[in-house]
């Protein structure tokens, strides 16, 4: 096993995704600081209202030394859909504000991103603090198409129930 030397001044994942987070806040208007998170190890989360599912994401993908900048939706097949063709409408003007390195993309059926890429940088404060910037350019650009999204009924405000569980529920036991 090889050790890991880590970089001077370098935070760990869950303090590099906090000042992430700290950053982008102190950074919004007052109007888009309330914003609720959710984090892992490899992932910032950052949503407005009940819909957890319909995020922005800061993700760190290590096996490809990129960190991901974006906004998710991971509500179900329609709401997907329907959401990816919002955008859509709106990409040159998208890719006006945020730069050509943006692209809006189906991943799987239920699930599709607009987003860019950077190349992976230790996690000092000073990387926390650019990711927080584009993070704050990609919330004042999309959050007022996602909530005109949301007032055209595109996505529920509230997540779509999971059927994952549901699929499972019984197995083994004995009736």
């Amino acid at each position: 096993m090889v050790a890991r030397r880590k970089t001077p001044g370098a935070l760990s994942r869950r303090d590099f995704f906090g000042d992430l987070a700290d950053a982008a806040r102190r950074e919004l208007p007052l109007d888009r600081q309330d914003f609720e998170t959710r984090q892992t190890m490899n992932l910032l989360k950052v949503h407005y209202g009940a819909n957890y599912r319909i995020h922005y994401e800061v993700w760190i993908n290590a096996e490809k030394g990129q960190v991901e900048v974006g906004l998710h939706f991971e509500d179900g097949p329609a709401s997907t859909e329907r959401l990816l063709a919002h955008f859509d409408l709106s990409i040159l003007e998208i890719k006006h504000e945020l730069g050509a390195q943006v692209e809006l993309e189906r991943w799987t059926r239920s699930w599709g991103h607009l987003f860019e890429l950077h190349e992976v940088e230790p996690l000092t404060p000073q990387f926390a603090e650019r990711l927080a910037g584009r993070l704050v350019r990609f919330i004042d650009v999309l959050q007022p198409l996602l909530d005109e999204g949301y007032e055209r009924g595109l996505a529920p405000r509230t997540p779509h129930p999971s059927t994952f569980h549901e699929r499972f529920r019984g197995r083994g036991r004995r009736g």
